[in-house]
This record gives C-alpha cells, sequence and structure tokens, in this order.
C-alpha cells in the first residue's frame, strides 16, 4: 500500500476470516504505542469503503501535531495485513494509514516508513529487518515497586537458566505458540542477563512487515502476560543494579534480484561485507548520536545505556559510537557476513521511526561513500570515539541539529516528536528522587 494514496481494496464481510467478530484498525502514536478502533464485523465492509476508515480524535494520542480544535484523522485499514489474534480468534488487527482530508497525515510513523524503505528500493537496496525484542515479567511488590514475576529468579548471574525459564513456561509458551501461529518463525527464547527479563528472536522479513510484527507483538505479550498474572513491560531499564533491555536491530539490504547487497567474501577487512554495508554502517555511526532520540526515546532509555552495570559484571550496552566483529561491547556488531546488528536501540521505540531513521542514516552514508575505518578490536572504549548521548535532552538536540533525519522523517514529525519528547524531559526534572534528598539534603 502505498503511503501517499492508500489503496481501497475490495473487501466485505464475508472475506474476513471465520470467526471474527472485531476488527481493531491499528495506528501508532509517537511513542509507538499501539491505538485502534474496533470495527464489528458487520461494519468492516463501509470501513474499507472510498469514504470509510475510523476516524480519531488527533489531539487525543501523542504526536500529530494537531489539537481540539481540528477535524479527526481518519485510519483507512489496509485489508491486506488483517491479522487474526491467535490468543484471541474472535479479534482481529488490521494496519492503516491515517489521512488528513486527503493526504497522508504527515506523523503517521507507518507511512513515514513505507516512504523511506520504498526510496531505499528505488537506489536498489531493499531492507531486510530482525528484531531481538527483550523485556521483563513482572510483578506489583505491594510497597510501589517491582519484583521479577518469578519470585525464585534470584541469581546474580540469571542468564539462560533453564530452572527459571520452566517456571515461567506457562507464559512464555502461549506467547511463543502465538507467534507461531502466525508464521513469524520463532528461532529461540532465552532467560536474559537481568531477573525477570527475557528475550524472543523470531524471522526477518522487509523493514515494514519487521515494524508492524515488532508492534503487534508487544501488545501480545503485555496482553498474555497480564491473564497469567504478570507484567510484561519493555521499559529499558526496571530494576535498579539488573541489566537493562535492548531490542537489537539486525539489518542487510538485498536488491531487486534478491542478492544480499550487503556481503563481499573478498572483504579485505574479514568481515564479509561490501563496500555498500560499510558505506552504509559509515552512515549510522556518523548520525549514530540524532539517532538515539528515535532507537531510545525515552528518560529510562540512558539508564541503560550508561549504566556502571549490574550484578551480573557487565552491562551489555555500549555507549561508544564504533562498529567491530562479532563483539558485543561496540555500537554496531556484525555477527555474520553481510548484516550488521545495532544495539543502541531498545524496546520503547517506536519501531516505525527507528527503522526509518536508520535506513536514511544508512542511505545517506551510501550515497557519500562514507568509509567507518577500521573496525574496533576487544573492549570497545569510548576515549577517541564518539560518545552516545547521555540523556533524552541531549539525544533531541541531536536529532532537532540533523537535517538528513529531519528531511527524511518530515519536518513536522520531527518537531512533533521533538516536543512530546521534551515535555516528557520536563515532566521528569519536575521529580526530585529519594536518591537526591538521601545524598544532598543534608549535605551542606
Amino acid at each position: 500500500m502505498s503511503a501517499e494514496t492508500p489503496t481501497q481494496l475490495p473487501s466485505t464481510s464475508e472475506t474476513l476470516p471465520a470467526g471474527v467478530e472485531f476488527v481493531a484498525v491499528q495506528w501508532v502514536d509517537v511513542h509507538g504505542a499501539s491505538k485502534a478502533k474496533l470495527v464489528p464485523r458487520g461494519a468492516w465492509t463501509p470501513t474499507c469503503e472510498q469514504q470509510g476508515g475510523a476516524a480519531f480524535a488527533a489531539f487525543a494520542n501523542h504526536g500529530f501535531a494537531r489539537g481540539p480544535e481540528h477535524p479527526e484523522l481518519v485510519a483507512i485499514p489496509d485489508p491486506a495485513t488483517i491479522t487474526v489474534l491467535p490468543h484471541q480468534p474472535d479479534i482481529a488487527v488490521a494496519f492503516s494509514t491515517v489521512m488528513d482530508g486527503d493526504q497522508v497525515a504527515t506523523c503517521d510513523a507507518r507511512s513515514i516508513l513505507a516512504r523511506v524503505q520504498r526510496q531505499a528500493a528505488e537506489r536498489g537496496l531493499l531492507p531486510l529487518v530482525g528484531i531481538e525484542p527483550e523485556f521483563f515479567l513482572l510483578r506489583e511488590d505491594g510497597q510501589g515497586g517491582y519484583l521479577p514475576y518469578d519470585g525464585l529468579d534470584v541469581l546474580d548471574k540469571p542468564c539462560y537458566d533453564l530452572k527459571a525459564l520452566l517456571r515461567t513456561a506457562p507464559v512464555l509458551k502461549e506467547v511463543v505458540a502465538a507467534m507461531e501461529a502466525l508464521g513469524w518463525g520463532v528461532s529461540a527464547l532465552d532467560h536474559e542477563d537481568a531477573n525477570g527479563q527475557y528475550e524472543v528472536n523470531f524471522g526477518y522479513a522487509e523493514a515494514l512487515t519487521t515494524a508492524d510484527r515488532f508492534t503487534l507483538l508487544r501488545t501480545l505479550i503485555a496482553d498474555i502476560a497480564g491473564r497469567h498474572g504478570a507484567i510484561a513491560s519493555f521499559m529499558p531499564k526496571p530494576l535498579s543494579g539488573r541489566t537493562g533491555s535492548g531490542a537489537h536491530l539486525h539489518m542487510s539490504v538485498v536488491d531487486e534480484d534478491g542478492e544480499n547487497r550487503f556481503e563481499d567474501e573478498g572483504d579485505p577487512r574479514g568481515l564479509g561485507l561490501s563496500r555498500t554495508a560499510y558505506a552504509f554502517i559509515g552512515g549510522i555511526l556518523e548520525h549514530g548520536r540524532a539517532l538515539s532520540a528515535l532507537t531510545m526515546p525515552t528518560v529510562n532509555s540512558y539508564r541503560r545505556i550508561h549504566s556502571s552495570g549490574g550484578s551480573s559484571g557487565a552491562t551489555w550496552s555500549p555507549n561508544a559510537i564504533v562498529y567491530g566483529a562479532n563483539n558485543r561491547t561496540t555500537m554496531l556488531r556484525i555477527p555474520g557476513p553481510g548484516r550488521f546488528e545495532n544495539r543502541a536501540i531498545d524496546g520503547s521505540c517506536n519501531p516505525y521511526l527507528a527503522l526509518a531513521g536508520t535506513i536514511a542514516a544508512g542511505l545517506d552514508g551510501v550515497e557519500r561513500g562514507l568509509d567507518p575505518g577500521a573496525p574496533v578490536k576487544g573492549a570497545a572504549s569510548s576515549l577517541g570515539a564518539a560518545v552516545l548521548p547521555r540523556t533524552l535532552a541531549e539525544a533531541l538536540d541531536e536529532l532537532e541539529g540533523d537535517t538528513v533525519l529531519r528531511d527524511a522523517l518530515g519536518r513536522e514529525a520531527v518537531a512533533e516528536l521533538v516536543a512530546v519528547k521534551r515535555l516528557e524531559w520536563s515532566g521528569y526534572m519536575e521529580v526530585i528522587t529519594s536518591w537526591e534528598l538521601d545524598t544532598y539534603l543534608r549535605r551542606t
């Protein structure tokens, strides 16, 4: 479906899968949070017609640059994206294009990624993306805080702990079953480095498809966990002294013949990467500080990136803007020939904006023929290297000044994201923490 001219595909209630009683016509706000109107089966046909769609008050959601005085925006569903929820088969989700009158809304994140993906394809580069989401399963502690859902999950190095996986299997098995029913190709699920933290790995796809799946997956995990009395959180660092959660992004590109344009067996640097791949990587590194506002868009994100380490002895979250081979201390890791992994991204991101920005930065590197230099060997250090922003406020300043990303995503979309996130930062700065009181109240 074109981001500029969404196609109205013929659809009737009879074309919906049997048993579906409601279709959630879905869009996302600037945070990437799923929003929707539930359309009953009998109303599906008029919703898909030329003057149909699901109208909503844009001011009721964050990030659409519209006030209560503006007309409603309209989410036009794409019937080709109908996805039946495996754990609630009477409900399906259809992804949409948000329209502002007869134009695509400037702040519709999904349309922004569709446009950038199409621009890449026009240059003979179709991005293929895999995301590795990490998340926590938590419970309230009765005192305003949170603990791991599994009360026996207390090891100082809990990564890959089989006993913990078995104890939380009722939740995890239902999540995997839902993903497999959707045909997403789950390859592994493991206990991660923090207590209560898990990761699920599934198949890669074109960027827009992966963003859709990641968006839906967060909803599925939260809903399934809630049915078991657990709280599923994609917050980067919900527990003090524990490793934070990322959503590592793997990317390659193929041409119109399906050939991997990032792979070169003759790479003199020995990483199996082509000149195109190195230039793409160079673009991401050059725009790395500005990209942080898209890939790590919360106050809490920077507690993960700049942590001094947790009980396990490592943060697993690099802050130096460098790349290396199979090296988890670098921002960009090359786990194998023909692809890279960006580790400076977490599950709180709006995946459409994060991927759009990543692709745009890479394309800038390709167009300019950037060379990222030699890969870092050994433990990466920020000494002599650019460093990721230390705060959300710093990241927003970088994004606002990055004309490449601003032009790629659209001026109004970037301005609105910056405005919303600066309010978020201001709210954070108004809160006095117990650490500050304990440290400073009686110091002088």
